[in-house]
């Protein structure tokens, strides 16, 4: 394992770059942050949950990473992350919902249709994000099983 620490450091830089990039690149257009604003949070969460994609796959791969040098410290850290986002974004997605209801006698009547669908595919993108990072969690601090040797 003492052999691929050096490819592990590689694994982990590529990791958090396809974790944070594509998150600084969807965060700086919405400042300045403006909490209170009801139509800006539906925007703010919209615009994230379209690009959440990739960063799991960061994830993804920081995990194999601990799989490949047996490093279950980072393991149960990456773990407890992922808990943490899927709390995070369940939370944000029900926050998104109860402002797509705000909003939606304030949309241009001909764009109803279209923000309702867009509500509706960012809700089912966040349902399979969250499922995703419950999952991940769950594999990350369960206790590998003794096998008999």
């Amino acid at each position: 394992m003492e052999q691929n620490r050096p490819l592990a450091r590689a694994g982990y830089l590529l990791a958090a770059s396809l974790v944070a990039i594509p998150l600084v690149d969807a965060i700086l257009p919405l400042l300045p942050l403006r909490f209170g604003d009801e139509r800006w949070r539906w925007s703010a969460v919209g615009q994230v949950s379209n690009l959440l994609l990739i960063p799991l796959v960061g994830i993804l791969l920081a995990i194999a990473v601990t799989g490949l040098v047996n490093d279950q410290r980072v393991r149960r850290v990456i773990g407890i992350i992922c808990g943490v986002l899927a709390l995070v974004l369940a939370i944000m997605s029900l926050s998104f919902m109860l402002d797509y209801f705000q909003i939606r006698n304030a949309v241009i009547p001909r764009l109803r249709h279209t923000s309702s669908m867009a509500s509706i595919t960012t809700g089912v993108k966040d349902i399979f994000y969250i499922i995703f990072l419950a999952l991940l969690s769950w594999g990350c601090l369960a206790r590998p099983k003794a096998t008999l040797t």
